[in-house]
């Protein structure tokens, strides 16, 4: 199965569309990058947003709008149902993040978060320009790296979750190492394109297993309801409740952040 099956996929273990909502980190670097950005009256487009409603929060309570833009129906009505609870306006639209339904500079600032890893290679750059045509000015991208992943007190333990997690996502043809490929993206897409990257790591940390084994939980719904390989899924669960009796300090991947500013850096005139 490539990713495009895992792409599409209408509905998500119910699993992993917790973890997704409980991991925070992801919306403390957007926050981090977004608060350089005036976002009072500006619409804000978060593409493949998944189901967690914090980046949609901290917009509206910065007087943006957030339309969030993501292509499963479950991911949407869970943020929604947050939302709804917090009091905060939901403008979430169901489609594609490669092919946007919006008209050419819809929006003030055009947000992305972990899709480039989860497309197949040959459609990133047509993907970067749907993004780049529906913005006006302001582009902000995350990708994982998952070179950094390390632990220097339990690396063997490190090591069998790495080849558990690369084993998945090489049966969905996931990318682990995107956050290293924005500029071969770029210069494919517009040798011209300007941009600033920066890298975002945390030190390694006990406290970091609580999301390793939601990581572990989450892969192996995955694995068991889309692949049907339970053989697989009772290998991340092993290591799930061999992570909650002796929990490990480590490094997670770093999150790394590419950003254009300015019509110029879209290749426009």
């Amino acid at each position: 199965m490539g990713n495009a099956e895992f792409y599409k996929q209408k509905a998500s273990p119910q699993e992993d569309l917790d973890r997704l909502k409980k991991i925070e980190y992801p919306n403390f670097v957007s926050e981090s990058v977004l608060s350089n950005f005036l976002l009072k009256g500006k619409k804000v487009l978060d593409s493949g947003s998944g189901p967690n409603a914090g980046l949609a929060e901290y917009v509206a309570h910065q007087g943006g709008m957030y339309v969030p833009l993501e292509l499963r129906a479950d991911a949407l009505a869970s943020m929604q149902d947050t939302l709804n609870a917090e009091g905060v306006p939901f403008y979430g639209v169901r489609g594609d993040a490669r092919k946007i339904p919006f008209d050419n500079e819809t929006f003030d600032i055009v947000h992305q978060r972990f899709v480039f890893m989860n497309i197949a290679p040959e459609t990133r750059v047509a993907a970067l320009q749907e993004l780049l045509r529906v913005g006006k000015k302001d582009f902000v991208f995350l990708e994982y790296n998952w070179r950094t992943l390390a632990s220097t007190e339990s690396p063997e333990v490190i090591e069998r979750f790495r080849e558990l997690m690369f084993e998945a996502f090489s049966r969905f043809s996931i990318d682990p190492y995107m956050g290293e490929k924005f500029a071969d993206m770029f210069e494919a897409a517009n040798p011209a394109l300007k941009y600033d990257v920066r890298h975002f790591r945390r030190k390694e940390s006990l406290e970091n297993n609580t999301e390793l084994i939601m990581s572990m939980r989450g892969m192996g719904d995955v694995v068991k309801n889309v692949l049907h390989d339970a053989e697989l899924a009772e290998k991340f669960k092993e290591l799930a409740e061999e992570l909650e009796r002796d929990p490990i300090a480590f490094e997670p991947p770093e999150i790394v952040v590419a950003t254009l500013t300015g019509k110029e850096s879209a290749g426009e005139d």
